[in-house]
């Protein structure tokens, strides 16, 4: 397969998807609905493993419903992505490499860490001017679990301490204040 070089417009699109890439994993772990919101066109369709296939839309409405229930932190990182663009270049497909930190009470009460590794399958259309997705796949690469276990790089980091940020969910979270 050939790939042809970037033109400034490819790039231009490239920026403008990874935005919503890092917008969408910003609103993921800060249970943020709007922001979350706007990174899908109205119409698009989410395929998020077994748990939901239908309109992206009220995955977002129902997965922050749960988020937010949810004590424990979360934090998803977007790594590398491989976009390819159609001929008319308002359509790209896009394969992103994902990394989710989360924590899950197990069955019996106990904290468990999880690091899973995946990839988003995304077709983003660019309409009136602005890229969004319109239909999300996704796929589980590998995943570990392991009981909570944190000493604060072995005690360096206080969380008890009032001077350190420690991340929450919802407007509370450090990433909505300004200096």
């Amino acid at each position: 397969m050939s790939y042809p070089p970037n033109t400034l417009e490819t790039l231009i699109a490239k920026q403008d998807i990874q935005d919503v890439l890092a917008r969408y994993a910003r609103g993921v772990d800060r249970a943020d609905a709007d922001l979350l919101l706007s990174c899908y066109h109205a119409d698009a369709i989410e395929e998020h493993g077994n748990t939901y296939q239908g309109p992206a839309h009220a995955y977002v409405d129902g997965a922050v419903e749960r988020m937010a229930k949810m004590t424990h932190p979360m934090a998803h990182y977007v790594c590398n992505s491989h976009f390819e663009f159609e001929e008319d270049g308002c359509v790209a497909f896009v394969e992103t490499y994902v990394l989710t930190f989360a924590r899950f009470d197990s069955k019996e009460g106990e904290p468990f860490d999880t690091l899973t590794g995946g990839r988003l399958f995304d077709k983003f259309e660019k309409r009136d001017g602005v890229w969004k997705i319109a239909h999300r796949k996704m796929t589980l690469d590998w995943n570990r679990d392991q009981p909570k276990s944190e000493t604060w790089c072995l005690g360096v980091f206080d969380p008890d301490s009032p001077d350190l940020h420690m991340g929450c969910r919802g407007t509370g979270d450090l990433t909505y204040s300004r200096f």
